[in-house]
């Protein structure tokens, strides 16, 4: 069973509550991207008639237009719907993983309810893309479903350990970056228990606007040149690859500007560079692509799920780890930049991904 979680906006006018239609994001989107609401419109299969009365039902009850028409040379988003849009994909992106955590909790009960004996094979992982192919790859073949859940690396394995999860994902720096992640994860993982299979390797580095305004090229540009940085959450994994190479490089944090302020998730960071909130975050190269940004790669990472040795022949297992080989999985990933998945699916040694342990 699907289930999606998603925000409801509504304004009071006259004592009364009025919902925001759903497909006006959709609307608002499709018109930044084309310059055009006839196209936008088609886009979003509503006709041209509907879409002009939606962007004139909510200018009137937000006393601002959505957008500005140019005579002969189509439209576009005026301030308000900026803004309006920019806080819809920002909310998105910060609570994405929480709101898809509560319908995957949802889902699991209702199809318990109405079939009984169905088991799921419970997964914690971080909000990725190469992730979130999974449970529609699984759906599609028809296997044993999968009940994921976004959690970060950290608390995935300890998850495992406490038995509250029988797969784990976890992402680990290539290098010598890589042993100061192990430090964290192998008090609950070790090899005489656990067993690794590698999913895929993944690139980070600095997401930027289009064009490069400010011409960054590496870390160091970040404490030279005048740009506002957005982080990620103390705590994520994301947020502690990033510290490690400013310390690698010998760069203070104090002298980037933005270092301190902060968002709790990949397209969140994505999303603030987009609409200029900020010149410049650090995350994944596949986010970046989907968020319309340059991108300048710095780290590779192993991504790697973590399963007992117990479990390794349970049939939930078996498909979740056959699926990784399965052409439909392939093709969803190898669409999205800055993925390896040339050992995907392969069982691999903690020596490969940890060092020397």
């Amino acid at each position: 069973m699907n289930i999606q979680i998603n925000f409801l906006w509504q304004f009071e006018q006259g004592g009364q509550l009025i919902t925001l239609d759903p497909v006006l994001f959709d609307l608002l989107v499709a018109l930044e991207s084309l310059g055009s609401l006839q196209q936008a419109a088609l886009q979003c299969q509503v006709s041209y008639r509907h879409a002009w009365g939606l962007m004139e039902k909510w200018h009137q009850i937000l006393g601002a237009s959505l957008l500005i028409k140019h005579r002969g040379r189509g439209a576009k988003l005026s301030e308000t719907g900026k803004k309006l849009l920019q806080a819809q994909q920002q909310l998105q992106a910060c609570h994405a993983p929480q709101l898809a955590n509560q319908a995957t909790e949802l889902a699991c009960q209702l199809t318990y309810n109405q079939q009984p004996e169905t088991h799921y094979s419970r997964m914690s992982s971080s909000h990725d893309p190469v992730i979130n192919a999974l449970p529609d790859t699984l759906h599609n073949l028809e296997t044993i479903p999968i009940a994921l859940y976004f959690h970060d690396s950290l608390e995935s394995v300890q998850a495992l350990y406490e038995g509250r999860c029988d797969i784990a994902g976890i992402h680990i720096p290539e290098g010598d970056l890589g042993k100061l992640f192990a430090s964290r994860y192998l008090p609950y993982i070790f090899p005489e228990q656990y067993r690794l299979v590698y999913l895929a390797k993944r690139l980070q580095g600095l997401m930027v606007a289009k064009g490069n305004p400010h011409s960054l090229h590496s870390l160091a540009d970040l404490s030279r040149i005048d740009c506002r940085f957005i982080n990620r959450q103390k705590g994520s994994d994301t947020r502690m690859l990033f510290d490690q190479l400013l310390a690698l490089h010998q760069i203070p944090a104090e002298t980037i500007s933005g270092y301190h302020q902060e968002t709790s998730a990949h397209m969140a960071v994505a999303n603030m560079v987009a609409n200029g909130t900020a010149d410049c975050g650090f995350g994944l190269a596949a986010v970046a692509q989907q968020a319309g940004l340059d991108f300048i790669p710095l780290q590779w990472d192993h991504y790697c799920l973590v399963i007992h040795r117990q479990q390794f022949e349970d049939d939930k297992v078996r498909a979740l780890i056959d699926c990784l080989s399965d052409t439909a999985f392939y093709d969803a990933v190898s669409q999205c930049a800055g993925y390896e998945l040339a050992r995907c699916g392969q069982e691999v040694t903690f020596q490969h991904i940890f060092g020397e342990i």
